[in-house]
């Protein structure tokens, strides 16, 4: 019989396989075979090199028992069984701490459980609960027993095999979630791999496949003994690719914090760093907020219960962003004209911009008589009270920078914005006036990105205030340049990604691919 090629044993063993059950898993077929995973897929591998068959690749999530799972899974769950036990007393009603201990002695879970179990079957009103004089009756509702549906998963888990979430049949997925708060599953993401054959695979005849016996690694006693001269030696070509190895790889998000960073110290400034949990005063107040101003409601902010209060700075500090509050203080502003209340300015929050970072650095550079132009950048996190999608998050990262000089003006800070979002690899910038709270005259930065092929709005800027500056010693003709931006959007221009949930969630097909960021 004429051979059309040879192949591996295992190779053959796969080929064979797969004409009965082409697509399917990786690791199912693996244990099918009682073969190891890496076998399998060296021989997919040369299957493929001979236009045999393929795999292919797709992120998958699969759902794990945990060990209390496990062990409801053996067991049942807890609400089934008390409910079992109720049963089998063929009772209609019994004492709470009768029932309590009949549980505890008959099947062995402690108080904790036993509520929850108890929580449980009040739910699905299968018992409720009454005050009879001095104690608590457990009333029995549900007239038989029967196995609750929520158990039929658990035992739907607990094989061998993983399942993944999709094959999970449709009238058990309202459970999943429910499972998942009760810490009784958990989900684990992994890369499927399911083996097809080619259609040459599916119709070769296996019969005039030939068994390859390749020698892959020369010994000792084959090179004494002369008999490699003999053996088929496996073939190597040079010329072909190497596997793909999923290197570790610095996260593309940290990259741009990086080039940022890079950035800031390259035109003369210092990093500073601030608290996470910071004080209404700075987050606000000092800002020239006022006390009643929207953006500080709870909806708005994150406030603290613990610590509830923070140390406010010295009092003539305090005294005077009371007074700019209040009638303007020194500023030749009016003020806002309402009784400024320090109680409100001791609250903790998490703050809700790096602005109060910078703010810091204002009542600093003046006591300690730093030498200007002073330059200072902070990269941080802050904290909103956002409803989470695919443009906001709880949680996220701000970009900014101020400069404090004599005599600075618009044509500065446009300059230096320029000069930064060039760096930042942003070829086209414009900007055009504004209005922030806390800055007048202010500009709105905008970027070309070619990404995307149109104009993005980027940030803010503009020169703080006679009321910010004020209080903290800052005089004409010394001024305060200031800028910011959040550094997600700029992530999700370079990464070319629509969903700014992804830059943490790091879906692991789209990190493997993402290029580091050319800045």
């Amino acid at each position: 019989m004429k051979m059309i090629l040879s192949l591996k044993p295992v190779s053959i063993q796969v080929l064979k396989a797969l004409k009965d059950a082409s697509g399917i898993d990786a690791n199912n077929l693996a244990s099918q075979m009682r073969l190891d995973y890496v076998v399998v897929m060296g021989a997919i591998n040369e299957l493929a090199e001979h236009d045999l068959g393929y795999f292919k690749e797709e992120e998958a999530t699969e759902l794990v028992l945990t060990d209390e799972g496990n062990d409801y899974a053996t067991k049942g769950l807890p609400e089934s069984r008390l409910f079992k036990l109720l049963f089998d007393l063929k009772v209609k009603e019994i004492e709470l701490n009768e029932l309590k201990a009949k549980a505890t002695k008959q099947l062995g879970i402690d108080e904790k459980i036993f509520f929850l179990a108890l929580g449980n079957l009040k739910q699905a009103r299968w018992t409720s609960q009454a005050k009879v004089g001095d104690s608590v009756k457990v009333l029995v509702l549900k007239q038989e027993y029967e196995e609750k549906q929520e158990e039929q998963l658990l035992k739907l888990l607990n094989v061998e095999d993983p399942l993944d979430v999709r094959e999970i049949p449709a009238e058990f997925k309202e459970y999943v979630e429910q499972f998942k708060k009760r810490k009784l599953i958990t989900e684990k993401k992994y890369t499927k791999r399911t083996l097809h054959l080619t259609e040459i695979g599916k119709n070769l005849d296996s019969s005039k496949i030939g068994t390859l016996q390749e020698v892959t690694r020369l010994s000792t006693e084959m090179i004494k003994s002369g008999s490699w001269k003999d053996a088929t030696l496996k073939a190597y070509d040079v010329t072909k690719p190497g596997a793909h190895l999923n290197a570790g790889k610095i996260h593309p998000v940290v990259e741009i914090i990086n080039k940022v960073r890079e950035i800031f110290f390259s035109m003369g400034f210092i990093e500073i760093r601030g608290p996470i949990v910071e004080s209404a005063f700075f987050n606000f107040d000092a800002l020239f907020q006022p006390q009643d101003h929207p953006a500080r409601e709870m909806h708005d902010t994150f406030y603290l219960s613990n610590p509830a209060k923070a140390n406010l700075p010295p009092d003539k500090f305090v005294k005077a962003v009371a007074e700019v509050h209040e009638n303007g203080g020194n500023t030749g502003s009016t003020g806002w004209g309402y009784k400024w209340n320090k109680e409100i300015a001791m609250q903790t929050v998490l703050r809700t911009h790096t602005t109060a970072t910078t703010v810091r650095q204002l009542g600093k550079a003046i006591e300690e008589g730093v030498k200007l132009p002073l330059k200072v950048f902070s990269i941080d996190r802050v904290y909103r009270n956002e409803k989470v999608d695919f443009k906001h998050l709880a949680e996220f990262m701000q970009v900014e920078g101020i400069v404090i000089g004599e005599r600075l003006s618009l044509a500065d800070l446009r300059g230096t914005l320029v000069e930064f979002y060039n760096k930042m690899g942003f070829e086209k910038i414009i900007t055009r006036p504004g209005f922030f709270p806390y800055t007048e005259p202010s500009l709105e930065i905008s970027v070309f990105s070619k990404e995307l092929g149109k104009w993005m709005e980027i940030g803010g800027s503009g020169i703080f205030r006679p009321e910010v500056c004020t209080p903290w010693g800052i005089k004409e003709p010394v001024r305060v340049l200031a800028w910011g931006q959040g550094l997600e959007r700029i992530a999700m221009l370079r990464l070319k990604r629509n969903d700014i949930r992804d830059l943490y969630r790091n879906p692991l097909s789209w990190l493997r691919k993402a290029p580091y960021p050319r800045l």
